[in-house]
Order: structure tokens, then sequence, then C-alpha cells
């Protein structure tokens, strides 16, 4: 197959064709071909989406039922752009017989669009995790994802190659000489994943007053272990590639009101490469319970394959049980070109609920 993917109007496809900057961006944007190599999305806040990041995070955090939600908008300068939208909800399953640890679940539903194709994916995720506890500073947590997925596209945006001729210019009419025995397919999917808790913790503490934070999560995920058919096209098969991800996420006391805060992570695609890091400082201006605040600054920065992809200044807010960031991907890439830097902005809500434990008789949950 030889199509490029072109606006379906003659004036601005033929503007788009001459404008330099956007011969870079049609070279590297989505390309149909006999097979599709496709990625997995990805969010720069990886470490409040954790449940597309590792199974083995289901029901890592302190609280009973955590809420999270995500939204991903990238390259709105070009006019092909991105948007990834994920809500989930994981909670513990807490009973006295599961003295060594504790099961956990969560369900995910994600949303990606991408280029002039509106290339779709849509899925559901359902997690399950059992998280063992070696001690209260030490826990280990295996966790497994299922998945239903929906991935199509729109081919009425798109022109190709045959509908271009020297002496019409571009004819919508003509036809594009590709024979898509699809525009729409569902599979399943398959994702495993093991994560290592060390933290500092109080387990006599009812209450979280926030004077013991250090911890470190570190782990991998696998995902697409099913390795799922993606092709369009009848005569020949596209597996999906698995992806790996190895990651780690810390948070050091420095002090009563301060925390360092690094995160990092790596993902591995067949031949996509990104390794991702933030660093933040968190300032707690108020730890009274019932009016804990607090404000985080992160600064991160994202490699993919062989260059430099974006910088990635933040900020995220906390309020007892509520939790909200912001970042922005500035492009540094030579994709610039085409973006004005302007890689997209990124917002992640999330509320952890937790449940009044009756006196004297409570459950702690060891997580902080």
């Amino acid at each position: 197959m030889k199509a490029w993917l072109r606006p379906n109007c003659n004036d601005q496809g033929l503007r788009l064709l001459k404008r330099g900057r956007m011969l870079l961006f049609f070279a590297l944007i989505f390309l149909f071909g006999n097979n599709i190599n496709a990625q997995d999305f990805h969010y720069s806040q990886f470490f409040n989406a954790p449940l597309h990041l590792n199974p083995g995070l289901t029901g890592i955090y302190n609280g009973d039922i955590r809420y999270m939600g995500n939204y991903r908008s990238q390259w709105v300068k070009v006019p092909v752009n991105y948007q990834t939208f994920t809500v989930a909800v994981d909670a513990k399953f807490l009973k006295k017989t599961f003295k060594q640890g504790f099961f956990s679940g969560g369900i995910e539903l994600n949303y990606d669009q991408a280029g002039l194709s509106r290339m779709r994916l849509i899925d559901l995720n359902l997690s399950g995790s059992y998280t063992y506890t070696f001690s209260p500073h030490f826990l280990m947590t295996l966790g497994a994802t299922g998945r239903i997925g929906q991935r199509s596209f729109d081919e009425s945006g798109l022109s190709f190659n045959e509908q271009y001729t020297d002496i019409y210019g571009y004819d919508p009419t003509a036809s594009n000489g590709e024979n898509f025995a699809k525009t729409s397919l569902f599979f399943p999917d398959l994702a495993a994943g093991i994560n290592f808790r060390i933290q500092d913790v109080e387990t006599t503490a009812l209450v979280d007053r926030l004077d013991k934070r250090s911890k470190v999560d570190f782990g991998i995920g696998v995902f697409h272990l099913l390795r799922p058919d993606q092709s369009f096209i009848g005569t020949s098969k596209s597996p999906l590639p698995m992806r790996i991800s190895p990651y780690m996420m810390g948070t050091l006391m420095l002090g009563d009101n301060f925390d360092f805060v690094l995160n990092g992570t790596a993902q591995f695609q067949t031949s996509y490469r990104e390794i991702l890091g933030l660093a933040g400082l968190k300032i707690h201006l108020n730890r009274n319970l019932g009016k804990q605040f607090a404000l985080q600054l992160d600064f991160g920065y994202r490699y993919a394959n062989e260059f430099g992809d974006a910088l990635i200044p933040g900020i995220e807010f906390f309020y007892n049980g509520w939790e909200a960031g912001f970042t922005y991907d500035i492009n540094i890439s030579d994709f610039n070109i085409a973006t004005s830097k302007r890689g997209g902005p990124e917002i992640s809500v999330r509320y952890i609920f937790r449940k009044v434990r009756p006196l004297p008789i409570f459950k702690i949950c060891p997580l902080i």
C-alpha cells in the first residue's frame, strides 16, 4: 500500500503539501500498511494512571476505594491531534482470614483517538491482585488484567495517491485503490505484573497524620500477552506487540513539611523505546486532620527512541482524599517544526475513599 493521509479537501490538501513544516508531519503520522505496528497510548503522569502501568499496582494505596480519571490532548497545533481519556476505580477486599495479605480488584475504561483517520481504541479492563505482606514495611503484589478492546478507523477523512492526478489534482470521487476487509475489530487480551513496596509506616495509627511518608514502589508490567491481531486487511495479520513497562516511584520525607518525589519508567514495545522521569518537591502546607493540604511542583523529561522528545513541567494539589495534577509537554524533538513546541496538556484527578473503622476493633491497611 502506498497511501499518504491527507485532508479530504482539494485546496487544503495542496496547501499542506506545499508547506515544508507539514511535510515532516505527514511523514511521521500514522500510515496504513499491510501490517500495522500499533503502539499503546501513554501518559506523562504515568504514576497517576497506575492500572495502565502495571496490574500489580491494583489496590496499592492508603485507603479502601480509589477513583481515577486522566485526560491527555496532544499536538493541538497540527490538524491531526491525539486525545486520550481514562476512568478507573479499584478497591481492596479486606477479610480477617487474610492474615498475611489482601485481594484487590479494579476496572478501567480507556478511549484513545488519533490522526486524520480518527483511529479509535476503546477497551475495558478488569484487573485483580493479591498483596502479600512480609512485614508492615515490605509488601509484594501480583496482578493480572483481562481486556476486551475495539480498534476502528474512518476512511472518509482520508485521501490517497490514486485520487491525485497531474491534470485534475485531487478527485474525491476517484477510487482510492485500497481494499479494507473491515474498519473495526474486537479483540481479547491479557496483562500481568509484579510490584514491590518498601515503606516507613506506623501500623498502630488509626488515622493518617502524614508523619511517616517515605516509600518506594518498583516493579514491571507486561501487556498484550495474547498478541491480538490488529490488521484491517483480511489477507494478513498484524499481532499487537507486547509492551514491557519497568518503573520506580519513590517519596523521600525530607522534614516535617517537605518531600522529595522521584518517578521513572521505561516503555518497550518492539522498536519503540521511551524513558520518562519526573522529579518533584512536595510541600505540606497543612497536616491537620480534615484540613490536610499539599502542593507539589514537578519537572520531567521524556526520551523516545534515540531522541529527546519533551520537557514536562507540572503541578499537583492534594486535599484530604482528593488529588489533582496538571502537566504540559513542551516538544523538543524535530517534530516541533510542526507543533511549535506545543506537545499538549494532561490532567489527572483522583479521590481515595477511606472507611471509618470502629473502636476498639478495626482493620488497619498497611499501606501509606
